[in-house]
């Protein structure tokens, strides 16, 4: 009996990444993140237990984020990464490797020279089947979506590394744009703020916390503060902070407000019939971003326009993964009703 074709989806995401696998669904949802031994070269360790050591290591190990804002910029270690996720994935013989059909989702304005060195990266662990989509198409179909219907349906990724707004009608992109304004410049903006008002340095893993406990653009939102620990930067001894949400907000908002603009630029791109769709039809926020308290009410006031979270707003690109596995391109052939 012949074994069968193994086909992958990836969600190659700044923060996470999310591996779909045909007939099973979610098989992989960890940090993009991968420590190494500096004198040997060796992994120490990947995903979760990598994440775990962030700033907590010694000179000896080096802890990395191969991709920033959507881009591969460390090959060696996103393909030991990917190694780690395939493995994983009991995805271990060469021959399943040379068999396997991959799709990655990555954002609509990589360049064509930044998806062929994706492509490459996957090729170079032995898979030749081997194509690359935009996360908010994927996003769409992961959210049950039909987009192969000809009216107009805006999505709005809010990721870790970059924020990708796109138009969908007839099952392709109509317009899109990017900017690298999303989850993990909140945090660096969060760190530079406390270090800034209140002498304390906090690390990553504190920012991005802060962030998901404190962060609320509703207008109304009640004023709280957590405590956190931190290092004091004019005697350098360990010290704790209250961060407000008022302290978050301060960050956030004009974040977002860059969101608003780039949905308000796409729009102004969109023609009459399209524009009129999305405005019966509603935004799509998908993304990590798309959880922060109040996200689809601030962008729905600025824009007036409805806006709905999607229910899978975290997995819903590489769910949409397994559309595209089924569609190849073929945009004139529904996968919804394969």
């Amino acid at each position: 009996m012949a074994e069968e074709k193994l086909r992958l989806g990836i969600d190659l995401g700044t923060a996470n990444m999310l591996v779909f696998q045909e007939k099973k669904g979610i098989i992989f949802n960890e940090p993009s993140v991968i420590a190494f031994d500096r004198e040997s070269g060796k992994v120490v360790a990947a995903g979760a237990d990598a994440h775990k050591m962030i700033g907590k290591t010694h000179d000896k190990i080096i802890v990395i984020r191969p991709l920033r804002s959507g881009v591969i910029g460390d090959m060696h270690a996103a393909k030991e990464l990917l190694k780690y996720v395939f493995s994983k994935v009991r995805m271990l013989t060469e021959k399943q490797m040379h068999t396997a059909s991959v799709v990655v989702c990555c954002p609509s304005e990589l360049t064509k020279i930044e998806r062929d060195i994706i492509s490459e990266l996957i090729r170079s662990l032995g898979v030749k089947d081997v194509f690359v989509e935009e996360e908010v198409k994927a996003g769409a179909l992961g959210a049950n979506v039909n987009i192969f219907k000809a009216q107009g349906i805006m999505v709005v990724d809010i990721g870790g590394g970059t924020t990708d707004v796109g138009v969908l009608s007839f099952g392709d992109v109509v317009s899109s744009r990017t900017i690298r304004r999303a989850g993990d410049f909140i945090d660096v903006e969060i760190a530079k703020l406390i270090k800034k008002s209140y002498k304390v340095e906090i690390g990553e893993q504190t920012s991005e916390l802060a962030k998901i406990m404190l962060a609320d653009l509703r207008d109304n939102a009640p004023v709280i503060a957590n405590r956190y620990a931190g290092r004091d930067t004019v005697v350098g001894v360990p010290k704790y902070i209250d961060i407000s949400s008022e302290d978050i907000r301060s960050i956030i908002i004009p974040v977002y407000e860059e969101i608003v603009k780039l949905v308000a630029n796409v729009l102004k791109e969109t023609s009459p019939e399209l524009s009129a769709d999305i405005f019966d039809n509603g935004i799509l926020l998908t993304g990590g971003g798309a959880l922060i308290r109040g996200a689809d009410e601030f962008i729905s006031n600025r824009i007036q326009i409805p806006v709905r979270v999607a229910e899978n707003c975290l997995t819903c690109v590489a769910e949409g993964a397994k559309f595209l596995l089924k569609n190849r391109g073929d945009y004139l052939v529904n996968p919804l009703q394969l």
